[in-house]
């Protein structure tokens, strides 16, 4: 079990929202079996779920950070901005150090501050 808590909740444009845990778990359910009726491979379902979920407003929970990297999150969740390109609705971690200054986070595909709509900011750096 994680010591770290789970990452706050983003703020989202309105109309758009987490799952729930719950409702995360009965998608993931629905989804392994249409695959197994349907031959599609599991991840694959999952992929195509959660893309169509996205393309809706519709998120995963964030998951946990790496305590290896900055702790920042950001959900892309304009779907004009990032639907192209895969990244919509998968959450990103910034790739600088845990600490770093500033609030900006890159994590080489997508650059964010904090406070932008769907940013988690970093935790706090526990002392050594």
């Amino acid at each position: 079990m994680s010591t770290n808590p789970t990452p706050e909740s983003p703020d989202l444009p309105d109309g758009m929202r987490l799952l729930s845990h719950e409702e995360m778990r009965a998608v993931g359910d629905a989804v392994r079996a249409s695959a197994r009726r349907t031959g599609v491979r599991g991840h694959l379902a999952d992929e195509i779920a959660y893309d169509a979920l996205a393309a809706a407003g519709v998120f995963n929970q964030p998951p946990e950070p790496s305590p290896d990297e900055c702790t920042a999150l950001y959900l892309p969740y304009d779907a004009q901005e990032f639907g192209a390109d895969g990244l919509l609705g998968v959450w990103q971690q910034c790739g600088g150090e845990p600490g770093h200054d500033g609030d900006e986070h890159d994590n080489g595909e997508v650059i964010w501050h904090d406070g932008r709509p769907g940013a988690v900011p970093a935790r706090p750096v526990a002392a050594a």
